[in-house]
C-alpha cells in the first residue's frame, strides 16, 4: 500500500516526462571549449576554457563552469576562475580539468603551455583558492614536451582513492604525454613520471575507467580524430592503441569543426556514459571560437569503445523542477542574451541585450499548477518587465512581472506576479521587455499551491522524531532523527544546512502524529 506521503505526491500531479531532445551545442550565449565533465551532488558540471577571452588567437585567462541535471537545461555559472584574480602568478589558462574528491573540488589548469597549477574549492562554482601560489608541475623534469599543458585529473575507485595527473602536447608527437601519481593531499606529486604509449598523440589527454579497464583518449596529429588506448594495469601506463573514438566532428555529412582540433572528456551519469567535446557548429569561420556539445558513449562486450556518433543533442533526463531557486543564466535556448559574472557578489547575472530577448526552459513539470512567479533582478531603469510565455517566445502569456527600479544593477529586488495556465509539463519562455543591457537578473522561481496538510496517524511509542526529506520530485534525499523536545524549525536549521539550495517536503513522524511540511534551504 502506498504511504500517505506518496499519495499526496500523486495528488500533486507528478507526471511522466516526454523524451524531449536537447540541442547541441549546449550553450549558445557564449563560446566555450575543452569541456572537462564530472559529477558533483547528482549533477553534471563541466569546467571549460573561455573562448570569449579570444580574439584572433588563443588568449584564454579564465575558466567557465556550466552544469545540468537533465542534459537539456544548462546553467552558466560564469568565469569562476580567472588568473588575474585567483592565480596572479600565471600568465593565462588554457584547457582546465577538475574532479570532485575527498569532500572538495580540485581544479588543475595550464599556465598557457609552461606548467600546471592547482586550485581548491568547496563546490564547482567556487570560489577557488591557490594553495601553492606556483605551478604544481613545471620545468624540464616534468615538461620535456613542447607544450606543457592540457592536464587531466583521474581519481581511481580503489580504497585509497588514488589520484593521477597526465598532461602534455606538441612535439614529439606520440610520446608527448607524462603521467604521475599524486599524494593524498591532491596538491603534490609522488614518484617519477611515466610516458604512456599514445601513438600520434597531439594534445588533450583524458582518462576514465570502465569495468576494470583504464582508457586514455586524445586527439591525434594530422586528422584530429580522437583516438584511445586501453590498459588493465595502470591509469598512466600499459596502454595499447585501440583506434578512433570520435572522428573529427561531422554532422549530416558536413564537418562542423572547421577540420580543426577537438578536446573531450568521458564520464558516467545515472547509468549511462557520455562524451562532452568541443566543435565549431556556430563558428565554423573562426578557429578561436568554439562550442561545447554532448553525445552518448557505448562499449562493446569486450570492453572496447564504439565510435561516438555526433548528433543534434541528447534526450532530456527527467523533468525540470520550477519550484526551486533557479540561477537566471539557466536555459535550453536563447536569443539576445549575455551573462556577466560579478566576483564581488559571486553571481553570474543574466543580461538581456535587447527588448524581446528570451530564454527557454524545456520540459518544465509544473505538476498540479503554479500560482506565482518570482524574479530577483537589479535595474536603475523603469519599464523593464519579464513575460512568462508557453510554447514559444511569442506564445500565450501566463504572467508578467514588472521590475522595481533599484539603486544599482547589482542591488537586487524581488518581484512577484501571478501566473495562470501552468500545469503539467510545458516548455516555458521568459521574454524580457524594455531591456537594453540595463538589467541584471540573478535568479527566478515559480511557486505552487501546497496540497500538504497534517495527517492523523496512529499513536507511536517512540519518544524520538523521525524526519524523512524529499525533493519536489518525490525523491528521498535524507533522513535524520531528533528528540521529541526539538521543534521542527530548529531541527531543520540543524540538519538541513547540508542539503543543496532548494525547496523540500519533509515527512515528520512525531510520537503521536504524522505531519508533512515544506521547508526551504536558502542560499548561505
Amino acid at each position: 500500500m502506498k504511504s500517505t506521503f506518496a499519495k499526496t505526491l500523486g495528488l500533486l500531479g507528478l507526471a511522466a516526462v516526454p523524451a524531449i531532445q536537447a540541442t547541441n551545442p549546449v550553450i549558445t550565449h557564449r563560446q566555450l571549449a575543452d569541456p572537462n565533465a564530472f559529477v558533483f551532488n547528482d549533477r553534471i558540471y563541466a569546467m571549460c576554457s573561455n573562448d570569449d577571452d579570444n580574439g584572433n588567437g588563443y588568449d584564454m585567462k579564465s575558466a567557465v563552469v556550466i552544469s545540468t541535471k537533465d542534459l537539456v537545461n544548462w546553467t552558466d555559472h560564469g568565469d569562476v576562475f580567472r588568473t588575474t584574480r585567483d592565480a596572479k602568478w600565471a600568465a593565462g589558462s588554457y584547457a582546465p580539468t577538475a574532479v570532485a574528491a575527498k569532500g572538495k573540488v580540485y581544479m588543475y589548469f595550464p599556465n598557457i603551455a609552461s606548467g600546471v597549477g592547482v586550485l581548491i574549492a568547496d563546490k564547482p562554482e567556487g570560489p577557488y583558492t591557490d594553495p601553492l601560489g606556483k605551478a604544481l608541475v613545471s620545468g624540464s623534469t616534468y615538461c620535456p614536451m613542447a607544450w606543457c599543458f592540457d592536464p587531466a585529473i583521474f581519481v581511481d575507485d580503489d580504497a585509497a582513492k588514488s589520484a593521477y595527473l597526465v598532461w602534455g602536447g606538441g612535439t614529439p608527437y606520440g610520446s608527448n604525454f607524462r603521467g604521475i601519481a599524486l599524494n593524498a593531499d591532491m596538491i603534490s606529486v609522488k614518484g617519477s613520471t611515466t610516458t604512456p604509449n599514445t601513438p600520434s598523440s597531439f594534445e588533450g589527454p583524458f582518462i576514465h575507467k570502465y569495468k576494470g579497464n583504464y582508457y586514455l583518449h586524445y586527439p591525434v596529429n594530422g586528422s584530429s580524430n580522437i583516438e584511445y588506448g586501453m590498459s588493465s594495469t595502470s591509469p598512466i601506463s600499459g596502454y595499447t592503441r585501440k583506434g578512433v573514438l570520435l572522428p573529427n566532428p561531422t554532422l549530416n555529412g558536413q564537418n562542423i569543426n572547421g577540420n580543426n582540433n577537438s578536446h573531450e572528456s568521458v564520464f558516467e551519469y545515472k547509468g549511462n556514459w557520455y562524451m562532452m567535446y568541443h566543435d565549431r557548429r556556430l563558428s565554423t569561420s573562426s578557429t578561436y571560437k568554439r562550442d561545447v556539445s554532448i553525445d552518448k558513449v557505448e562499449y562493446n562486450t569486450d570492453g572496447t569503445m564504439k565510435q561516438v556518433v555526433v548528433t543534434a543533442g541528447m534526450p532530456q533526463l527527467g523533468s525540470f523542477n520550477p519550484y526551486d531557486s533557479i540561477p537566471a543564466a539557466t536555459m535550453s535556448a536563447q536569443s539576445g542574451i549575455k551573462a556577466s559574472f560579478n566576483a564581488n557578489t559571486w553571481i553570474n547575472y543574466l543580461v538581456p541585450q535587447k527588448s524581446g530577448a528570451w530564454i527557454r526552459l524545456t520540459g518544465v513539470d509544473f505538476a498540479g499548477g503554479a500560482l506565482n512567479f518570482q524574479v530577483a533582478a537589479g535595474t536603475t531603469s523603469a519599464g523593464v518587465s519579464v513575460e512568462v510565455r508557453t510554447g514559444s517566445e511569442t506564445g500565450t502569456v501566463a504572467g508578467t512581472c514588472k521590475l522595481t527600479s533599484t539603486s544599482s544593477s547589482t542591488t537586487l529586488a524581488t518581484t512577484q506576479c501571478p501566473v495562470t495556465g501552468l500545469t503539467g509539463v510545458k516548455d516555458v519562455y521568459l521574454t524580457f521587455v524594455g531591456t537594453t543591457a540595463n538589467a541584471n537578473f540573478a535568479w527566478f522561481r515559480f511557486q505552487g499551491s501546497s496540497a500538504l496538510r497534517p495527517v492523523e496517524a496512529k499513536p507511536a511509542v517512540s519518544r524520538q522524531v523521525d524526519y524523512t526529506v524529499y525533493d519536489l520530485r518525490g525523491d528521498l534525499v535524507r533522513r535524520f532523527t531528533t528528540s521529541a523536545s526539538t521543534n521542527s524549525v530548529t531541527a531543520w536549521s540543524e540538519h538541513g544546512h547540508s542539503l543543496a539550495v532548494g525547496t523540500y517536503l519533509v515527512r515528520i513522524q512525531w510520537p503521536y502524529e504524522l505531519e508533512v511540511k515544506k521547508f526551504v534551504r536558502a542560499a548561505d
